[in-house]
C-alpha cells in the first residue's frame, strides 16, 4: 500500500514538473520573461535541481536586463554539468555586459594545485572513476598475493594515489566556492555590520565574490582582490546550495533597455 502511494506520488510529481516546466517554456518563448521567471523559480523552490531549469531561468533574468540573477542561474547550471557550452557561452556573454566584467574567484591554492585537471568533469564522473581505479588498486594486491609480477605493488600504491586524487575531486565538487552575485548597480562593502559607518569599498552590478560568513541580514564577503567586508545581504544572489531567490525587494520585471540583450540566448 506505502508503495502504492509513493509511485503515484512520483508520477504526480513528474505530471507537476513538466506542467510548470512548459508553462515556463512557453512564456519565454513569448517574451513574458516575468511570467517565466515566477514559473522556473518555482520549480526550484519545489525542489528541483536540475541544469536546464538554471540555464533557462539564467536566460529569462538575462533577458529582463537582470544580470546578478542571471550569472548566479549560469554558475548553478555550470555547477551541476561542467560541460555544458551554452550556459559557459550565454556566462562569459553575461559576465562581458557587467560594468567591470570580473572573473570568478579562483578556488583555494591547494585545488589549484592538485586538482587542476578536474574542472570539466561531473561529480558523478569523479564518483565513478574513483570507484573503478579503487577497485583496480585492490585487484592489483590480490594478483600480488598469488603471482609475483614486477611493479604490481608500484602499480597499486599509484592507482590507489589516483582514487584519492579522485575522492578529493568528489570532496570538492560536494563543497563548491560560496558564491554570492552582486545584484544591486552599487553594493556597498563596510568594515563592520554597521551602514552607518564607511563604505571600505563598492561592487557592481555581476560582480561574483566569496561568503566568508553569513549574519542575520548581512554577509561577509570577499572580493577577487583579496579585500574583505561587510554587506547586506539584499544587495547579493547567492549561488548555493541551498538555492534561493533574489532579493524579493527587486523587480523581475524587464526594464526598456532589456532589448539589447537580445543577442545568441536561446532554450
Amino acid at each position: 500500500m506505502n508503495a502504492g502511494i509513493l509511485y503515484v506520488s512520483a508520477i504526480l510529481s513528474a505530471t507537476v514538473f513538466d506542467v510548470t516546466l512548459e508553462r515556463a517554456n512557453e512564456a519565454y518563448r513569448n517574451d513574458d520573461y516575468t511570467e517565466a521567471i515566477t514559473l522556473y523559480e518555482q520549480l526550484v523552490a519545489d525542489g528541483i535541481v536540475d541544469s536546464i531549469v538554471f540555464y533557462n531561468l539564467g536566460n529569462a533574468y538575462f533577458r529582463s536586463s537582470r544580470l546578478g540573477p542571471a550569472i548566479a542561474n549560469y554558475e548553478r547550471a555550470l555547477h551541476l554539468d561542467p560541460n555544458f557550452k551554452n550556459a559557459d557561452q550565454n556566462l562569459q556573454m553575461c559576465v562581458n555586459q557587467t560594468p567591470r566584467s570580473a572573473g570568478r574567484p579562483l578556488p583555494p591554492d591547494w585545488e589549484q594545485s592538485l586538482l587542476f585537471w578536474h574542472y570539466g568533469l561531473s561529480i558523478g564522473t569523479s564518483a565513478t572513476v574513483a570507484a573503478i581505479i579503487w577497485i583496480v588498486a585492490w585487484g592489483l594486491l590480490m594478483l600480488r598475493l598469488f603471482r609475483s609480477i614486477p611493479y604490481v605493488r608500484a602499480s597499486a600504491a599509484g592507482a590507489f594515489v589516483l582514487a584519492a586524487l579522485f575522492a578529493a575531486s568528489i570532496w570538492s565538487k560536494s563543497h563548491p566556492l560560496p558564491l554570492a552575485v552582486a545584484e544591486a548597480a552599487e553594493v556597498p562593502v563596510y568594515f563592520d555590520r554597521d551602514t552607518s559607518g564607511p563604505v571600505y569599498f563598492e561592487l557592481l552590478e555581476g560582480d561574483r565574490v566569496l561568503i566568508e560568513q553569513s549574519e542575520t541580514g548581512w554577509l561577509k564577503i570577499e572580493a577577487p582582490s583579496g579585500e574583505l567586508g561587510w554587506a547586506e545581504r539584499t544587495g547579493f544572489v547567492v549561488v548555493g546550495p541551498p538555492y534561493e531567490r533574489p532579493p524579493d525587494a527587486l523587480d523581475p520585471a524587464a526594464p526598456p533597455e532589456s532589448q539589447s540583450r537580445q543577442t545568441e540566448l536561446s532554450l
